[in-house]
């Protein structure tokens, strides 16, 4: 291809180029200012024909901001940053689905669901971008999108209910009917499932011309080659981004032969990025409502009494059997054993309990999930784990109010209430790396290594304070009275004004709209800006 210069000359026309910018698992606004900025550069410096910015799912959810938005912040905050297309990531079905379809309809990059049928707004099954200068020689790329399939990774029927096909062949079929009937010369799949499958997709893709794999859902970075596919994952937060050139020859190949670009990847990190001035107001605009949160009382305490948190890397304290007893109770489990290293402010609490305080004390993003495990491997693993004691040690497990340890030697006698019985499997929450490894507890890692079918896939839990705010919301609410006391009006429907008071009146603070706020997300089920009747009848069933 060529075309005439300034001086009526011949000159060469590069080939058809096209830069994409990917990220993945972004839970944190934080570095979204700095993303954007590098955005812009790679949009705008040394342009590509066609330039693309890619979100690999995870991006709703889970965290505490978007258990009070809903995931609201992070959809305006991406549609600056100029994100053009995003896959949904498991933890997107964290968000209760009326509200998804809501974030889903308000972004403006085209989200792909090409193994995830019947959702509501539809999400199309892939798309096409043409890339090429004028005058130039022009090529057309397609873009498919999945998700995983893995059941063990969602709490219930996955996003409202949805049909999930399963990812790879999903993959394969749209880019192969991309590839013979939609005159595409590559395709890009946008993934959002364990690397392992990626590799599998890399593998099995080599017909379906997948240059580059945009994979998501692990939160560390990945470059990797599997025969002639990459697979790039940035790494969770936006601390990096991957910048991907593909570009392809000047001259078209001959007929038959497969038109395949080059491809050159690199992970640049948006920390060498200054911030874009107006995402940094529009992200602190958002994070108002989680600094309010600090102050926000999650339970009063009587008269005389104390929580206290000191000593609970070397015996049981009462912030910790707390802790325990709501991830429980959340988390539909029998008992919960937490590392007491990871319950660490070492504190006195009189009169109250607030989120700042659950922030001080479970400062870590602990990923807890609820596995099967035999009695006596529960008994084996607490006597392990306090095997140090009176010595400090932030192995030392701390359990809920329903687990009885008798001394001497720490030996649990009863779970849930009742006698343990040695052969019987237990729902146990517990914190996911303490099965790989973490504070090396043996017995535990030992489970784990020998029953790795017990242990459920990264991602598949949730986030520690997101579910202990949660639990906390709706014990708030079992303290207001109940719904003919809290509905002042009788009208039949409970207003974030009328909780407002109730919250004010039990916990004797200021009404206090972020404490109203978050009762109403624990309760709300339908999403009508109201609590009623059938909803708390729900929640007293335990049918949530």
């Amino acid at each position: 291809m060529a075309a005439r210069d300034a001086d009526g000359g011949v000159s060469a026309l590069p080939g058809p180029t096209l830069r994409i910018v990917q990220v993945n698992d972004v839970y944190t606004l934080e570095n979204l200012p700095r993303l954007a900025t590098l955005v812009r550069h790679h949009a705008e410096t040394s342009p590509a024909d066609t330039f693309l910015a890619v979100m690999a799912g995870d991006f709703l959810a889970p965290s505490i901001l978007s258990s009070l938005d809903a995931g609201r912040g992070m959809v305006e905050c991406l549609n600056a940053v100029g994100i053009t297309h995003v896959v949904m990531g498991n933890h997107e079905d964290d968000v209760p689905v009326g509200q998804l379809r809501e974030r889903i309809r308000e972004l403006h990059a085209k989200c792909l669901g090409t193994n995830l049928h019947g959702f509501d707004p539809p999400l199309a099954a892939h798309d096409v971008v043409e890339v090429g200068a004028p005058g130039g020689r022009r090529v057309r790329v397609g873009l498919v999108g999945v998700v995983m399939d893995d059941a063990t990774v969602y709490r219930h029927a996955p996003f409202g209910g949805a049909r999930l096909e399963p990812p790879n062949p999903a993959a394969l079929r749209e880019g192969a009917t991309l590839l013979e009937e939609g005159g595409c010369a590559c395709v890009l799949p946008i993934t959002h499932q364990p690397m392992d499958d990626d590799r599998a997709l890399a593998r099995t893709g080599v017909r379906a011309r997948f240059p580059v794999i945009l994979g998501g859902h692990e939160h560390v970075p990945f470059l990797e080659k599997v025969g002639e596919t990459w697979i790039v994952k940035a790494g969770a937060d936006a601390t990096k981004a991957a910048v991907i050139d593909l570009a392809w020859p000047e001259e078209a190949p001959a007929p038959g032969q497969p038109d395949v670009p080059g491809v050159s990847i690199r992970l640049d990190a948006t920390a060498d990025y200054p911030e874009d001035a107006a995402l940094r107001r529009l992200v602190d605009h958002h994070m108002t409502k989680v600094q309010a949160l600090e102050g926000a009382t999650l339970m009063s305490l009587a008269p005389g009494e104390t929580l206290s948190s000191v000593g609970g890397r070397s015996r049981s304290t009462s912030v910790a059997t707390l802790v325990c007893s709501r991830l429980r109770d959340a988390l539909g489990a029998e008992a919960c054993l937490f590392n007491g290293g990871g319950i660490r402010a070492s504190r006195d609490y009189r009169e109250r309990f607030t989120y700042g305080d659950l922030e001080a004390e479970v400062p870590f993003d602990n990923e807890v999930v609820v596995v099967r495990m035999p009695g006596r491997v529960v008994r084996e693993v607490v006597a392990a784990s306090r095997a140090l004691a009176p010595a400090e040690s932030g192995a030392y497990l701390q359990a809920d109010d329903g687990l009885v340890v008798e001394q001497p030697g720490d030996r649990v006698t009863e779970i849930a209430g009742a006698p343990l019985d040695e052969d019987r499997e237990y729902r146990v929450a517990i914190v996911r790396n303490l099965l790989e490894g973490m504070d090396h507890i043996e017995p535990l890692l030992r489970f784990g290594r020998e029953h790795p079918e017990r242990l459920p896939p990264v991602g598949s839990g949730r986030d520690v304070k997101v579910v202990l705010v949660d639990a906390f919301a709706r014990a708030l609410w079992q303290k207001l009275g109940g719904f003919d006391v809290v509905d002042l009006n009788h009208d039949g429907q409970v207003t974030p004004s009328e909780i407002q008071a109730a919250v004010a009146r039990v916990t004797h603070t200021q009404p206090s709209a972020v404490a109203a706020d978050l009762v109403l997300n624990a309760i709300d089920v339908k999403h009508q800006g109201a609590i009623t009747r059938d909803e708390v009848e729900g929640l007293d069933e335990g049918k949530r």
